[in-house]
């Protein structure tokens, strides 16, 4: 299978082997690519793997009038434009929040002797425990793997008796539910992170992004 057309026409049918063939043959090479954009290798890795997971979700209604390395190559580079242009607002809303919060004496409010923090942090965790109890079981168990026990790609994949492949697709899954569920709590874990005062297991999960 060495032809654009033949391989698309097959993707679009949801063929796996046609997936894997594209991914094995332009996984790599893609990742240096936007690895040279954003000097970020997580990031890239990141990008890359959200891309292959549109790619296989959206199979069906794939519309590629150029070559599939065009297609994919430009894929990847309007998403690391999008990554860096986010990544400025964020950084500017971040920089913007830790002025406010300064100029408040955020710090006194979020002291380790405060009630409210304690509070506040617990709950944090509840909303935490509850997003990833959410998620699709063996999601959740590729994520828990990963993230709480530290375990690597081919670890997972060992142990639950899948492919690297979908222990990757997986992953990019939960980090996008995740994001999606928790992003309303972002002020508050801005407060936390700025004073020091939060809990290890919520720096686990959003380190993450």
């Amino acid at each position: 299978m060495n032809d654009d057309s033949k391989i698309i026409q097959q993707l679009r049918k949801g063929n796996e082997d046609a997936f894997e063939h594209i991914f094995r043959q332009y996984f790599a090479k893609l990742c240096i690519y936007a690895q040279n954009i954003l000097k970020k290798k997580e990031a890239a890795e990141e990008i890359v793997e959200d891309l292959f997971l549109h790619l296989w979700e959206n199979c069906n209604e794939l519309n590629i009038t150029t070559s599939l390395q065009s297609y994919l190559f430009k894929s990847v580079y309007n998403r690391c434009l999008k990554y860096l242009r986010h990544l400025k607002v964020e950084q500017n809303y971040i920089n913007n929040q830790q002025n406010i919060y300064i100029e408040t004496n955020t710090d006194h409010m979020v002291s380790t002797d405060y009630p409210v923090a304690h509070l506040i942090s617990k709950e944090l965790e509840q909303t935490i425990e509850k997003a990833v109890f959410n998620l699709p079981e063996q999601c959740r168990e590729v994520f828990i793997q990963q993230r709480i026990h530290d375990l690597s790609y081919q670890e997972i994949a060992e142990k639950l008796q899948i492919s690297v492949n979908t222990v990757k697709t997986h992953m990019t899954r939960a980090m996008q539910k995740l994001r999606a569920e928790l992003k309303e709590y972002l002020p508050i874990i801005l407060v936390f992170v700025i004073t020091g005062y939060i809990c290890s297991f919520f720096m686990n999960i959003w380190n993450c992004t």
